[in-house]
């Protein structure tokens, strides 16, 4: 091994943390420069690829912990190297789950996601001793496994639920005990001191996972709400929906849209959910009104859909006669995951605003 490179591999070695946080930062902006452009079966191979590669690598960072400055080569250059990629390949698997959680529901839905980044960003600097950094890393990697299954299992199956979620659920778990298991055999003594770390880590986010499921924070992909609005009419076209709405905003006015409601009119809610070919489920409009500082449920009206349609599958709901007031409809599953939200104000009006007519 030449000087040269010598010196390189030692520098990387004391820089290793460091170095394992701007990749895990890369990883991130990468993936969120390209996932959100790609369809979801390529994107589906991406994730796999990177669980793999994550998998192999914390594997060897275990096999590999360290190396001294007189070992071999390879091995320095195997101890070094494992660490890196693993951040890499865990970078982009998060920022991954981070466009897909986002864009699939109102950004509240992904809060879970954010917290981890932070964590792991802490982490990748905070746990420098083995023991810790191990049970870091692994309980990362156990977090991108089930959140990776949350996705793709439904996407296989073509359908949501609680029997789905559960499915994921008892995937995710066979799958780390069978990693765990190689941990084990590979390296018993350092796998034995970092055992009970790596259970309690990894039960606390089944529980979290679970809990976050059951409330509604985690949602529903791979169904994505790709358009939505609140309109004075609307007709069933040949090849879409005309319907009848008020003047639009400038681009620039951020205030929540406003319906001038008559007396005794409908309004009706409009929303596109995308899903994959050969995905059917049922959509829910919620139509809620603000009362104070809570939302309260005034209608719920279920629809079915299927999946295939780039521009997602069509529907919408009516109210009669909303009272003035902040509204919103949450677009959701039947289980209560929120898909979307089409948030607007109503306001009496004596006469019909100046209204236009648009065909979705």
């Amino acid at each position: 091994m030449t000087d040269a490179f010598s010196n390189v591999l030692s520098w990387a070695a004391r820089h290793e943390r460091r170095l394992g946080a701007l990749l895990f930062v890369a990883g991130f902006i990468s993936d969120i420069l390209t996932f959100g452009l790609l369809p979801t079966s390529i994107v589906n191979w991406f994730f796999v690829t990177y669980l793999v590669v994550a998998a192999f690598c914390t594997l060897g960072s275990h096999i590999f912990p360290e190396a001294a400055e007189g070992a071999v080569w390879w091995r320095r250059t195997l101890a070094v190297v494992f660490p890196l990629v693993a951040q890499y390949a865990l970078g982009n698997l998060m920022s991954g789950f981070v466009v897909f959680y986002t864009k699939n529901a109102a950004l509240a839905a992904s809060w879970p996601f954010i917290l981890v980044l932070i964590i792991a960003y802490a982490g990748s600097e905070y746990f420098r001793k083995y023991k810790q950094y191990l049970v870091f890393q692994t309980t990362l990697f156990f977090l991108a496994l089930y959140a990776y299954l949350i996705f793709a299992l439904p996407f296989l199956a073509g359908r949501l639920g609680p029997w789905i979620f559960g499915g994921s659920t008892l995937a995710a778990i066979v799958a780390f005990l069978l990693f765990l298991l190689i941990l084990r055999l590979a390296n018993k003594a350092r796998y034995l001191e970092s055992r009970r770390a790596i259970v309690i880590a990894a039960t606390s986010i089944l529980v979290l996972v679970n809990t976050a499921y059951f409330t509604g924070v985690i949602p529903p992909i791979p169904l994505v709400m790709k358009d939505g609005g609140a309109y004075h009419a609307l007709v069933k076209v040949p090849g879409g929906y005309r319907v009848t709405t008020e003047e639009d905003k400038p681009w620039w006015d951020l205030r929540t849209p406003v319906v001038h409601s008559s007396p005794g009119e409908f309004i009706y809610a409009y929303s596109a959910v995308a899903a994959p070919i050969s995905f059917s489920s049922t959509v829910v409009h919620r139509w809620e009104r603000r009362v104070g500082g809570d939302w309260i449920t005034e209608n719920r009206i279920a629809f079915p859909i299927s999946g295939g349609r780039q521009g997602g599958y069509r529907g919408y709901s009516a109210l009669e006669a909303p009272t003035a007031g902040a509204w919103r409809v949450s677009v959701e599953t039947p289980g209560g995951q929120v898909i979307g939200r089409i948030r607007f104000d109503i306001e009496n009006a004596d006469t019909k605003a100046t209204l236009k007519e648009i065909t979705l």
